[in-house]
């Protein structure tokens, strides 16, 4: 028996190192804790998502970027 290190994400499991096995295993995922995210990929994920709904609102209603933003102001 062995360990490795991975993050599950997104509904798959992504392992950070290279398995030295060529056979099948019983496994077992134990989840740790949840993985930190240093805070220049929190930030980009940020970015990425007001992006795409920026984006998302000027192509599902044909607005300009400044209708969009005074559309959102309006609503908060």
């Amino acid at each position: 028996m062995f360990a490795v290190q991975g993050v599950y994400a997104d509904g798959m499991v992504k392992i950070d190192e290279y398995i030295p096995v060529s056979k099948k295993y019983d496994v077992v995922v134990t989840f740790i804790k949840p993985a930190e995210m240093s805070e220049k990929k929190a930030e980009k994920e940020r970015k990425i998502a007001a992006l795409n709904r920026i984006t998302g609102v000027l192509s599902n209603n044909s607005m300009t970027l400044e209708e969009a933003r005074a559309e959102r102001l309006s609503r908060q």
